[in-house]
This record gives structure tokens, sequence and C-alpha cells, in this order.
């Protein structure tokens, strides 16, 4: 197994907040944040940092970076221990972040943006466009940033990411405002730099864009680490699966009976009508849903002249999972993903 590039340990970061009082006109008062935080970032790894909005997750995209200085714990970069103080030089080369939403206008060019930063950082301007090709970025270099897209206002917020060659990618939203055809774009040049042996951490809230490309997820509720590991371990560690709904036109007569006949007795099997059509809900099986299941399900519809018009297996969304890892309720879940920030924490 690759070596952790980046390793945080028990890390606390709380925020401060302006508390004014007569006697003490600058004193500050203790905020949300971060709490006994620890993870391990791998080389050729894409890990996805998941949770609502005030999770936490910008914040600890600060502290990875050294944006913020911990409170407490221990943080080691390419096995070097760090202090919690200002960080040395050496790590801001080794770590590449893109901020969320960053907003890219005028008659300036994709070229020209990289070679101004890499002019303030003295650094070789040979490299402008291995940079951009990178991120796919070589054939409008030369064009306004004016008339680029969206997709490709992202992938410069990358690309500036990735000047200096780090190590390590830290990636907030990078999927914000992208339609599916740039959302599949930007995912293949992840993974083709994870390949390349970079550590990539992406922060985000939606499950759909990150299920295909990670490697692991952390989920993080209330400042706080509540589960890390393969999406799918987690949801048959909780028990978390989606049903499988097929629809008819009629009514199935006896069809207890034709699951049972078929050693299918084991799943549950529920019959709804709706509007003017019967939904056959399927509830999965206790370790997940596998193809060769569902491919048993839909013979044995065929074989008994059962032709479903549709059928659908419907995605887990991150309020359900965030239901079953905290105990809490769907609806306050849902409430809380809406919620706005307090005292500095992420929107």
């Amino acid at each position: 197994m690759a070596d952790a590039l980046l390793e945080l340990e028990s890390v606390n970061f709380h925020h401060k907040i302006p508390s004014p009082k007569i006697m003490n006109p600058f004193n500050k008062s203790i905020g949300l944040g971060i709490n006994d935080i620890s993870l391990n970032l791998i080389s050729g790894n894409i890990i996805g940092l998941i949770g609502p909005n005030g999770a936490g997750k910008t914040t600890l995209m600060k502290v990875l970076s050294g944006l913020l200085i911990p409170d407490d714990g221990k943080i080691k970069i390419n096995n070097l221990k760090l202090e919690n103080k200002n960080r040395p030089n050496w790590t801001k080369e080794f770590i590449g972040m893109m901020p969320e939403n960053v907003h890219w206008y005028g008659s300036s060019t994709p070229y020209q943006v990289i070679k101004k930063i890499l002019i303030i950082r003295n650094m070789d301007i040979s490299n402008i466009e291995k940079i951009l090709e990178q991120v796919g970025l070589s054939m409008k270099s030369h064009e306004a940033l004016d008339t680029l897209s969206q997709g490709m206002h992202q992938r410069l917020s990358l690309a500036c990411a990735l000047i200096g060659n780090p190590s390590i990618l830290l990636l907030d939203e990078p999927m914000n405002g992208l339609d599916p055809v740039a959302r599949e774009a930007f995912t293949g040049v992840l993974k083709n730099l994870a390949k390349n042996g970079k550590a990539i951490l992406i922060s985000s809230h939606q499950l759909a864009e990150l299920e295909r490309m990670v490697d692991s997820v952390i989920l993080m509720h209330d400042g706080s680490v509540i589960e890390k590991g393969n999406l799918t371990e987690i949801r048959n560690k909780y028990g978390i699966h989606h049903d499988f709904v097929l629809k008819l036109p009629n009514k199935i007569k006896n069809i207890d009976e034709m699951f049972s006949k078929n050693n299918l007795e084991d799943l549950e099997v529920e019959q709804k009508k709706v509007d003017d059509y019967y939904s056959i809900i399927i509830n999965a099986p206790k370790d997940g849903w596998n193809v060769e299941i569902k491919q048993k399900i839909l013979k044995m519809f065929f074989s008994n002249d059962l032709i479903p018009f549709d059928f659908t297996s419907p995605k887990i969304e991150l309020v359900e999972i965030l239901a079953a890892v905290t105990g809490l309720d769907v609806d306050k879940i849902g409430m809380s993903i809406q919620r706005k920030s307090v005292g500095g924490e992420e929107e």
C-alpha cells in the first residue's frame, strides 16, 4: 500500500467570532469548526468528502491546505510532522487547492492567467502549455475568458491548482455548475491525475457525482467525521439499499407465490396502485443488489408474460445515508442540509 502523503490525527479547529464586551472590545467567542479529525490522503487515491452545508468540509479543506492553523492535533506531510503554526514554504508547493466558485472573466486568456501566476511565484513559464494540456485546455489557451464555458472555467481553476506539480490536490465543489458532458470530461481529467500518483480530496454534498470516481468517502456532519470507507461498505454496514421498482399496467395475482417458486422468497415485495398502473416495489437484499439478482427478477417476470413498461433503481441520496448513520429523522437531516452557516462555517 502506498504511503500517506498527508496525515491528520485528532485535529481540532474552531472559528473565533468577534464578541465585544464593554471592558474587552476585542473579545472573541468560540464558534463552529471541526472536531477530532483523523484521516490519511494516499498517493493515487481519490477521496470524496461529503456532508451537508455547514458540516465543516470547507473548514477542513482550509486546515489541510494551511490557510487555517489547527488549535491542536498532529499533522504530517510527506512523513514530516508539522508544528501548529504557519506552514513552511515547501508544504505550499506540495499541496494545490481549487476553491469553490472562482469567477473568471475579462479579455485575458487561460495562457495569460497561468503565465501571470508563474511570474508572481518566480517559476519557469515554459511549463504553461504542459499545465493547460493536463486539464484539456490546450485548444482554448488563447481564447478570452469571457468566451469560455463554466466547464472550461473549472478546468482553469484546476490548472491553477496544478501549478508547481503538487502531490496533493484539494478540490472544493469542483463540479458546481457543470452540465453532464462537462462533468464527465472533468471526471476523466481527475482520474488521469490520480493514475499519475496524485492524492485527490474532493469536497461535495452530491453523492451521484462522486460515486463513479472515488475510491472511498469521508462523511462529515456537525464538524465531525461520522463515517469513512467505501460507499458500498457503508451502505451494507447500515443496511442502506435502494428498492427495485417495476411498473406494470395490471395487478399481479399470487405475486408472493411467484417469487417463492423462483427461490426469491427472501425478498420483500409490495404492490401498490398508482394512478392507472401498479408499482411493484422490491426491497433490497440484506447484502445489497447485484446484477445477477436483478436479471433473475426480470427473467421471472418475462417468463410469466408480465412485461413491465418501466423499471427503476433510485439512487441513495446523502440525506438517507446521514439519517442512517446519525440516527436522526430524514426531515431533520433535510433541514440541516438546507441551513446557512454560523460563525464563519461554510455555506
